[in-house]
């Protein structure tokens, strides 16, 4: 994969196992992508857990027909590690011929599996699950098992700057840790708190902005970045070119089809984010 960009496994491999699990993560790792990108946020006793929804409902559905409305900021650790999250109906399905142009079709598809909502595919219990993981963990494990690969956190919580701090001077990782929000609010929560607490040096932090516009424009001229992340229909080489003389890295939105695949060595972007690596790392190697 020499000069080729980054691949960034979109929350861990989800075609082998549930997104966001150390199972999924070490999968990426092991088929060589170059970054992982992961959802986090924080329990009631303020661990910092693998999760993507505010709600654990989806994650835990077991195909009982019960769902358990249940805030993942009003459980301790101690009771979330014990929670099982099943293989079943929780995995990406197959890639499509044709590619993934709306990622929303795709998730509205799983949620739909994973809720056994879908007539043509009733939920099966294959009785294989795993439990939810602390980002600490993740972290300890990719830096003992691997040289050089990245994890891109995405925070989904606001308050967590604190505890990520402690998280990266333990584990002294900051060096391959990519702390990024979609969020607006949790973005400038964290340009000031790293801005005014020095205890990490060089954190990278980065931002998904989605769309370079003259308001983005405006605060990169005192946001601090090491990247960004822009969506595939609304990136431009230009937009490339704008964040390289500001020495930012762009890593792009998803984009599992074979246009974009086309057009990612033309931008010259550093990375873009995939649900299928296997899928693109066989169709870059032909």
């Amino acid at each position: 994969m020499a000069n080729a960009p980054y691949r960034i496994a979109h929350r861990g491999d989800s075609t082998t196992a549930p997104e966001n699990t150390f199972e999924a993560v070490k999968a990426a790792v092991d088929f060589g992508c170059e970054g992982v990108e992961i959802d986090v946020r924080l329990t009631k006793d303020n661990k910092i857990v693998l999760m993507h929804d505010e709600y654990i409902d989806r994650m835990i559905f077991n195909g009982d027909g019960v769902t358990q409305h249940i805030k993942l900021r009003d459980i301790n650790w101690r009771d979330l590690g014990k929670i099982k999250i099943p293989y079943e109906n929780h995995l990406l399905p197959d890639f499509p011929e044709g590619g993934i142009k709306i990622e929303k079709e795709l998730f509205d598809y799983v949620d739909n599996r994973m809720f056994g909502r879908d007539p043509e595919s009733p939920y099966r219990n294959a009785k294989k699950s795993t439990i939810p993981v602390l980002l600490e963990e993740i972290i300890i494990w990719v830096i003992n098992n691997s040289s050089d690969v990245f994890i891109e956190v995405e925070c989904k919580d606001k308050g967590m700057a604190k505890y990520l701090e402690e998280v990266l001077l333990r584990t002294n990782a900051y060096d391959r840790v990519i702390l990024m929000s979609g969020d607006i609010s949790i973005i400038d929560e964290y340009q000031e708190y790293f801005a005014k607490n020095k205890k990490l040096k060089n954190v990278k932090l980065g931002a998904n902005i989605r769309q370079l516009d003259d308001e983005w424009k405006d605060k990169l001229e005192y946001f601090e970045l090491y990247e960004v992340g822009l969506n595939p229909d609304r990136l431009t080489r230009e937009d490339v070119h704008y964040l390289h003389k500001k020495n930012i890295k762009v890593f792009s939105n998803l984009g599992d089809y074979a246009e974009w695949w086309e057009s990612i060595n033309l931008l010259q972007i550093d990375g873009f984010k995939t649900n299928y690596i296997k899928e693109y790392t066989s169709w870059v190697s032909n």
